[in-house]
This record gives C-alpha cells, sequence and structure tokens, in this order.
C-alpha cells in the first residue's frame, strides 16, 4: 500500500488483550488468532495507530508479548499518533448524556477516549466491544456528529476485518458505527 493511501486507526485494548502469542495459528478461527491477523494487516499495509495517554496505559495494561512488540515495531517506524481529541470532550459528553439510563452513559463513558480520538484523527475505531458499539450507535439518533465515526471488530467479524484492513480500510457505508449494529448486531 501506498503510504499515500494509509489510514489513522485507533486500536482499543480490547484487540491487543486478546492476541496470540506462541500458540499461534494464522489459519486458526480463534479470537485471538484473528486480532493477531488484524494487528499484522495494520503493519503490513503500514496503516497508523492513534493512541492517547489513556489508551497507551490500558494497553501497556493488558497487552501480549507479540502486541507489545507489535507496538514497538509500529513506534520505531513512526507510525503511531498520539491524539488526546480534547476538542471533542463537548460531543462525548452529549453522547453519553443522551442515552436511556445512567448504567448506559457510564459504559459509553469509560471509552470516550477512544471517540475523542476517532473524530480528530480518521474516524475509525478497531474494538472488540459490542457494548460500546451499540451505546454508540445508539447516541448517534442525538449527536449526529458521531455518525462520522466507522468500526470494525475483529472478534465478531473474522476474516471480514483483517481483508478490510487488508484493502485500505476504506469508510464504507456498512462501516459507518450505526450501519455496524444494524448489519453484525442486529438483535441489540
Amino acid at each position: 500500500m501506498s503510504k499515500w493511501n494509509r489510514k489513522l486507526l485507533v486500536v482499543d485494548a480490547s484487540v491487543v488483550a486478546g492476541s496470540s502469542d506462541t500458540r499461534f495459528n494464522p489459519l486458526s478461527d480463534i479470537e485471538g488468532d484473528r486480532n493477531r491477523r488484524c494487528l499484522d494487516a495494520i503493519w503490513e499495509e503500514e496503516h497508523i495507530a492513534v493512541f492517547n495517554q489513556q489508551l497507551l496505559l490500558e494497553w501497556q495494561n493488558h497487552a501480549s508479548p507479540s502486541s507489545a512488540l507489535w507496538l514497538q515495531k509500529m513506534t520505531l517506524k513512526s507510525r503511531t499518533v498520539l491524539e488526546e481529541g480534547e476538542a471533542f470532550s463537548e460531543i462525548c459528553e452529549a453522547a453519553c448524556d443522551s442515552l436511556s439510563s445512567e448504567s448506559r452513559g457510564a459504559e459509553l463513558r469509560k471509552d470516550t477516549h477512544l471517540i475523542r480520538s476517532a473524530l480528530a484523527t480518521g474516524q475509525l475505531i478497531l474494538s472488540n466491544e459490542t457494548r460500546f458499539a451499540q451505546h454508540l450507535a445508539t447516541a448517534c439518533s442525538s449527536v449526529v456528529e458521531l455518525l462520522r465515526l466507522h468500526y470494525a471488530n475483529p472478534a465478531h467479524e473474522g476474516e471480514v476485518c483483517r481483508l478490510w484492513i487488508k484493502a485500505g480500510a476504506e469508510k464504507e457505508l456498512i462501516r459507518r458505527i450505526d450501519r455496524w449494529c444494524a448489519t453484525y448486531l442486529p438483535e441489540a
């Protein structure tokens, strides 16, 4: 992939927590292997990983040896960006307040750092969380700025997610957060 086609992806710590290590099987369909293949695809396609201070701390607390090495390689090749996204704090607060209960608002609030960094950069989030995606999609009806966010989930999508990354991680309509939830989590 050309450096001109690189995408900025916020990679949630839920992806690294599940990435396999010594038992890695590139043909396996277990969650850890799916996650690792997606991290490998980001590396191979020269995409850029977006972080903020909270996300870096989560990575440090949950990273497997292979994902820690992945982050080290990405950093050495200048393929990481630090973006707090503070300019989007009000949007995140409005999203949390728009949910139907305090507990749902609190669940979304714990991940607003992902939203802020994504809105400030490439609007792409890679995460294994489904409740986060559901809450975010629900908040879209009140906070339309959130419709700029696009989502991918290696644990839920498997090979489809890896192939999307390999094909350029484009902002396809099916990846928009509300459409992603309607497609991949229709029972929610």
